[in-house]
């Protein structure tokens, strides 16, 4: 391997547990488990914790395979750095995310969706409210047009976002119950059931944002 003085960060699938409390019923140390070990050993990693017992689940197995391992040089100078797990959505996977800054660089720049204008009520919305604001700048004008927008965003689609969150507030306690305990049968039937559901309404979300 060579050398290298930029500091080295490995985060994804380690298909993997560094011990067998890592894995639901695990009691073994096994060869890769001490590959893996030795690999974060001779590398000086430091394995961050994150907020997940498990991070992989496919019904009642589980383990914590996905992990982020980073250089324990770097590990000092970010003391505040957060790592934590998203919703996995319609994966077995638990997505990780590691945020080593709150800073803002500059302000959000304004977007535009084309499902917008493919909505008859939009044009009407946007004329309405751009006429009102003559006389000012153009980037004074596309700020105070967040907010007329945004309304109209959440009144003519906003059923939609709400349909996905209930059906991931729902996914994620069962998914909370997984991680303590073995679901029962009729658990994983709902739990599959909420996730087609939740799969059939991403995908008209996309073809609105499309």
């Amino acid at each position: 391997m060579s050398q290298s003085d930029a500091p080295l960060v490995l985060m994804g699938d380690f298909n993997e547990v560094l011990s067998p409390d890592e894995r639901r019923g695990g009691s073994v140390i096994t060869q890769g488990m001490r590959e893996l070990q030795h690999l974060v050993q001779d590398l000086q990693l430091v394995d961050m914790q994150i907020d997940q017992k498990f991070t992989w689940i496919r019904k009642n197995a589980a383990s914590r395979i996905d992990r982020l391992l980073i250089d324990k040089d770097l590990a000092l100078i970010l003391p505040n750095s957060k790592e934590f797990c998203r919703d996995r959505m319609l994966s077995d996977h638990f997505p990780i995310v590691f945020s080593s800054s709150a800073i803002k660089w500059s302000p959000p720049p304004f977007r535009s969706l084309d499902c917008w204008l493919e909505e008859p009520s939009f044009e009407k919305m946007f004329r309405s409210c751009w006429l009102k604001l003559q006389g000012m700048p153009l980037g004074k004008k596309l700020q105070l047009m967040k907010h007329p927008i945004k309304a109209w965003n959440k009144q003519v689609f906003g059923h939609i976002d709400h349909k996905l969150r209930v059906l991931q507030d729902a996914i994620a306690k069962l998914e909370k119950e997984a991680q303590n305990r073995q679901l029962e049968e009729h658990e994983w039937s709902r739990m599959d059931a909420l996730k087609s559901q939740l799969g059939l309404w991403m995908i008209r979300k996309e073809r609105y944002w499309k």
